[in-house]
């Protein structure tokens, strides 16, 4: 019982007053959220291949992030739901840029290539999504275009 009371009590003190760890864990857990969710707007857009996409989705976030399956699968169904879907980009993108060096931000483009390719082709809003993408986390056209010949001649 008492152990309950002070457990609540640490959860209400961070809260208010996250240590570091506690301030990074969720910085890092955000991050891969706004990945994730980037990921599945990619997938959500053509219907074709729909599981092969979530299976694209599945082992973009275990390359970059190394997360188990039982701890991705929640992170991808949450993100999946039709109430999740992104209204704007602008919150993920910001994360994104804040929290990724441009390595990062080109692997990223180069995820949501393959995830757009699971199907094996790429739609005309599949591209204009990954192509706005591209623009908002400030990669350079040529990035953009290389990351896409990798993931089409199979070297990503």
């Amino acid at each position: 019982m008492l152990t309950s009371i002070l457990a609540k009590f640490r959860d209400l003190i961070e809260d208010v007053a996250p240590t570091p760890a506690t301030r990074a864990r969720r910085e890092a857990l955000a991050l891969q959220a706004a990945c994730c969710g980037l990921l599945m707007e990619v997938a959500r857009l053509d219907s074709v291949g729909a599981e092969r996409k979530r299976k694209a989705v599945s082992q973009a976030m275990r390359e970059e992030f190394g997360i188990p399956n039982e701890e991705l699968a929640p992170i991808i169904t949450s993100a999946g739901r039709p109430e999740n879907r992104l209204t704007s980009y602008y919150q993920p993108v910001a994360l994104i840029n804040q929290g990724c060096a441009p390595e990062q931000k080109v692997r990223l483009i180069e995820r949501l290539w393959r995830v757009a390719m699971a199907d094996g082709s790429i739609d005309m809003y599949e591209e204009q999504l990954v192509r706005k993408l591209a623009d908002l986390l400030y990669i350079s056209h040529a990035d953009f275009i290389l990351a896409k010949h990798r993931v089409l001649s199979g070297a990503a």
